[in-house]
């Protein structure tokens, strides 16, 4: 059990007349597995630096909710979205270093969350997440990464057909979507990952659109590109046949969704290439805004 008092912070009250608001957790990570899978566990030094950890969750809602300096994407600020989102922060120190305390593990240039023993966290200080970041301080790795959802299907949803197949945006999960980020993280970082983890394993990825790799909700693979991406809840969209000014390089199989804002990279993209100089300025593309949509709503419906 812990053996300081932690310092727990409720940053938006969501709606608080529901015991199971959709809720985003964001806790400093108390060691590091260095490397990750090799059972050696530091301190990591946010424990000791609250005022960075209560900037960095400051900075996640910021991203989230749409209100950082010339952010565009603002789909979680919408008034029947954003009101309804609880988030908390968790603030802990003094824990021992060994695996059911560690969070967050370093693996290559990543932070990367430990699926594994998130749940189990959780529980011991009575939260709960559909998403949940964990803070780092490392002082080696400062790349951020997230896990999917581990969706619940054998609990309801809200149906979604996509390509004629029918999947679902399950109220809840057996394992939240889980981002590990670094206290210094800052522009649309947050919000990429959100993306990521907010979608599932079993019902539609959110994939990133910067390499060759990984079909998802937002990506395909062929050549030549066909002017249809695909059909959601019966609404068809384009594919992006330029990837905006990035361009698709040599050899790519991979193609996207059409943009929102054609001139700028998509947020699950290289978004610091931005060509305004200002990633703010970049949204998601047309399909995984309405995905994620369509997906906090199910959830804030339950």
């Amino acid at each position: 059990m812990p053996n300081t008092a932690p310092a727990l912070n409720v940053l938006q009250e969501g709606d608080a007349g529901k015991p199971q608001p959709f809720t985003i957790t964001i806790i400093s990570n108390p060691s590091l597995e260095r490397p990750l899978g090799s059972g050696n566990f530091v301190a990591d030094s946010i424990t000791t630096d609250q005022q960075a950890f209560d900037a960095c969750a400051q900075y996640i809602k910021n991203a989230l909710l749409g209100r950082l300096p010339g952010q565009r994407e603002l789909f979680l600020a919408d008034p029947a979205i954003g009101p309804c989102i609880r988030i908390v922060s968790l603030f802990v120190t003094g824990l021992n270093l060994e695996d059911a305390n560690s969070l967050v593990g370093e693996q290559a240039d990543l932070l990367v969350a430990r699926r594994n023993v998130f749940n189990g966290f959780l529980i011991r200080y009575r939260l709960q997440a559909d998403v949940a970041y964990a803070v780092s301080q490392s002082e080696i790795n400062t790349r951020a990464s997230a896990w999917y959802t581990s969706d619940d299907d054998t609990r309801p949803g809200v149906a979604y057909s996509l390509d004629g197949t029918t999947l679902y945006h399950r109220y809840y999960n057996l394992i939240p979507g889980m981002v590990a980020i670094h206290s210094s993280s800052s522009s649309l970082t947050a919000l990429h990952e959100f993306g990521h983890a907010l979608s599932s394993y079993t019902n539609g990825k959110i994939v990133d659109l910067y390499v060759d790799d990984g079909t998802g909700v937002n990506n395909k693979t062929g050549r030549p590109i066909p002017a249809q991406f695909a059909v959601y809840n019966n609404s068809t969209y384009a594919s992006d046949s330029i990837r905006d000014g990035l361009g698709y390089p040599a050899g790519w199989q991979s193609y996207h969704c059409e943009l929102i804002d054609p001139a700028l990279p998509a947020i699950m993209d290289d978004y610091w290439q931005a060509p305004d100089g200002v990633p703010e300025h970049c949204q998601h593309d047309r399909i995984t805004r309405q995905f994620l949509i369509d997906r906090v709503l199910a959830k804030i419906s339950r």
